[in-house]
C-alpha cells in the first residue's frame, strides 16, 4: 500500500540524539543550524534546531529579501525542480508538527518574482509527495495518501490504509484530481485471498469503490474470508459514505473559491441519476456558504448559495470549521436513482437533520417527505442523547445550568414520546446518552410507503455514570413509513445489533 510503496522516498529529517531529546525537554535551548541551497534566482534556507524552540524555518530568499516562509516544529526542503513545466522550479517544503503518526504539511512554491504558493496540504501522516507523470503530458501530478481511514472502524493506526491521493495542476494550483486516475488507485489491489490483515481488506475494497468499480468492489467482498467480510459488511455503509466525496476537495478552487477556504461535503448524484457532483460549505470572507459544485465543459461550476452562516475561526485542517455545527452528512440515494443531501445542523444547541433536494442550480428543503420524517426522529434521539450526556459533565455546573439542562432534556423526552411508543426496543429515553448516526439508506421508497434504514452507535448511561461519556454499540435503526391523510408518519421503528468486528473478543 501507499505507505510501504513511498518507503524510498521517506522525508529527510535531523536525526536527535538522545541528549538533544532530554535537552529540548528540559527547555534548554538549543543551537539553531542554517543552511541554503539554491533553487533556480532564489536561495531557500533552512533555520533547524530539531524539537527544540524556537520552530524551525524554511525562507526564499530573492536577492537577500525574504519573500516567502513557513515555520513548523520541524521542516524540511523536500525538491527543487520544476513540476509544472513552464520552465521556473518550484520548491517543496514540507513541515512535521511532531507525534508518532502525524502530523506533515505541504508547501509547494513556484519560484517566480513574486513566489506563488500553488499548493498547500495538510498530509497527515504521508511524509513526502511525489512527482510523476500519469497522463503522457503537462505538469506532473504529484502523488500522496489519503488518510480518511486512519484508525477507522476498529483498526490501530498500524493496520490503517491510505487510498492514494492525486494532485493535478489545473488553473494554476494543485488540486485534488485522484478521481481522474482510477488506473493509479487499482495499482495495489490484490485478490481476496490475499488479505492478510483487516486494513489490508479495506484498502482493496475501498479503491476498488473509489476508482468506480462497485461490482468489482461486490465480488472481493465476496471471495473475502468470512471474519474481513462480516466487517465490511458491518461497516459497508459507512464506508461508502465516507468515500462519496473521495477525490473533490479540491472542487471548489477549481470553481473560484480561494485554495485556503476550509471546506466539507459529501458527494452525490443530487441534481439527477448518473451525476458526480459535490455539496460542500465553503467558509470564505467571514461566511460559510452552502453549494453545489459539478462538472461542466471541462471545468467546475459552483450553483448559487443554498445557505449562509456566519463563519467559525479557521481550523487547522482544510476540510473542518470551528464552532460552525453546520455541515452536508449523508447522501441517500431515493428510488428515482438521484440522491437527496441530510444537513447536520446544530446551530440551535439541538440537532437537526434538514433533507435538500437540489436541482443544477437550487435546492428545497424537503418537509412532507418520507427521509425527513425519519430524519427528523434520528435527530431527535441525537439532541435528546446530548442533553441527558451533559447533565453528567465532570464540568462542575451551577444551580442555573443544572435547571436549564433539566428543562432541555424535558424538552426532548416529549418530542421522541411518541415515536417511544412505535418502537420495538423499549429504554427510558432519560437513561439515553449516546446516539449518533453515521450513514442513512432507503430500501423502501415508494409512493407511500418506504423504509429507512441506518447505522447508529446507542448507549444508556451507566449507573455509576460519571462523565458525559456514555459508551456506545453500534446498532442497524430500521424506520418504517407511511403516508396518509396528515402526511408521512413512523409506523415502526426498531434497533438490531450490527455484527462483525475485525478484532472481536
Amino acid at each position: 500500500m501507499l505507505k510501504s510503496i513511498l518507503a524510498t522516498a521517506v522525508l529527510t529529517l535531523p536525526i536527535l540524539s538522545f541528549s538533544t531529546l532530554a535537552a529540548a525537554q528540559q527547555g534548554t535551548p538549543q543551537p539553531v543550524k542554517t543552511t541554503t541551497r539554491k533553487c533556480g534566482a532564489y536561495t531557500v534556507q533552512l533555520r533547524q534546531n530539531g524539537f527544540g524552540d524556537p520552530q524551525d524555518t524554511a525562507s526564499l530568499l530573492l536577492n537577500g529579501v525574504t519573500l516567502a516562509s513557513v515555520s513548523d516544529t520541524m521542516i524540511s526542503l523536500d525538491f527543487c525542480r520544476d513540476v509544472t513545466g513552464d520552465g521556473v522550479p518550484e520548491a517543496m517544503l514540507a513541515q512535521f508538527s511532531g507525534g508518532a503518526h502525524c502530523c506533515f504539511t505541504h508547501t509547494l512554491y513556484s519560484l517566480s518574482n513574486p513566489p506563488r504558493r500553488i499548493l498547500n496540504v495538510f498530509s497527515a501522516d504521508t511524509d513526502a509527495l511525489i512527482p510523476q507523470q500519469l497522463d503522457g503530458k503537462g505538469p506532473l501530478e504529484l502523488l500522496g495518501g489519503d488518510w480518511r481511514f486512519a484508525y477507522a472502524y476498529g483498526l490501530p493506526f498500524a493496520d490503517s490504509p491510505a487510498l492514494w491521493r492525486i494532485y493535478s495542476e489545473i488553473g494554476g494550483q494543485y488540486v485534488d484530481h485522484s478521481r481522474a486516475y482510477p488506473g493509479v488507485l487499482l495499482r495495489d489491489v490484490g485478490q481476496p485471498a490475499a488479505a492478510a490483515r483487516p486494513g489490508q481488506a479495506l484498502y482493496d475494497y475501498a479503491s476498488l469503490l473509489a476508482a468506480g468499480q462497485p461490482g468489482r468492489a461486490q465480488t472481493y467482498l465476496d471471495g473475502l474470508p468470512a471474519l474481513y467480510r462480516d466487517w465490511l459488511v458491518n461497516y459497508g455503509p459507512d464506508i461508502r459514505q465516507n468515500l462519496s466525496d473521495y477525490g473533490m476537495s479540491g472542487w471548489p478552487t477549481r470553481a473560484g473559491a480561494a485554495p485556503d477556504a476550509p471546506r466539507t461535503g459529501i458527494g452525490g448524484a443530487f441534481s439527477g441519476p448518473g451525476k458526480a457532483e459535490y455539496l460542500a460549505v465553503v467558509g470564505q470572507g467571514g461566511m460559510a456558504a452552502l453549494r453545489l459544485y459539478r462538472p461542466q465543459s471541462g471545468g467546475i461550476v459552483a450553483g448559487d448559495a443554498l445557505e449562509t452562516r456566519p463563519q467559525a475561526r479557521q481550523a487547522n485542517f482544510e476540510t473542518d470549521f470551528q464552532g460552525l455545527n453546520w455541515w452536508p452528512a449523508f447522501t441517500v440515494r431515493r428510488a428515482t436513482g438521484r440522491d437527496d443531501a441530510v444537513i447536520h445542523d446544530a446551530t440551535s444547541g439541538s440537532v437537526k437533520y434538514p433533507v435538500y433536494r437540489l436541482s443544477a442550480t437550487s435546492g428545497t428543503v424537503l418537509k412532507d417527505d418520507a427521509l425527513s420524517a425519519a430524519a427528523t426522529l434520528i435527530a431527535d434521539l441525537e439532541a435528546l442523547a446530548g442533553h441527558v450526556a451533559s447533565g453528567y459533565s465532570s464540568t462542575p455546573r451551577t444551580a442555573a445550568q443544572k435547571a436549564e439542562i433539566a428543562r432541555r432534556t424535558d424538552v426532548a423526552v416529549s418530542r421522541v414520546q411518541p415515536a417511544l411508543a412505535t418502537g420495538e426496543f423499549k429504554f427510558d429515553p432519560r437513561t439515553l446518552g449516546n446516539f449518533s448516526v453515521s450513514a442513512m439508506t432507503m430500501p423502501t421508497d415508494s409512493t407511500d410507503t418506504a423504509r429507512v434504514v441506518a447505522p447508529v452507535t446507542f448507549g444508556l448511561v451507566a449507573a455509576e455514570q460519571d462523565s458525559e461519556y456514555v459508551i456506545g454499540e453500534r446498532y442497524t435503526l430500521t424506520v418504517d413509513l407511511k403516508k396518509g391523510t396528515q402526511g408521512w408518519t413512523v409506523t415502526r421503528w426498531g434497533l438490531e445489533k450490527r455484527l462483525g468486528e475485525p478484532y472481536a473478543d
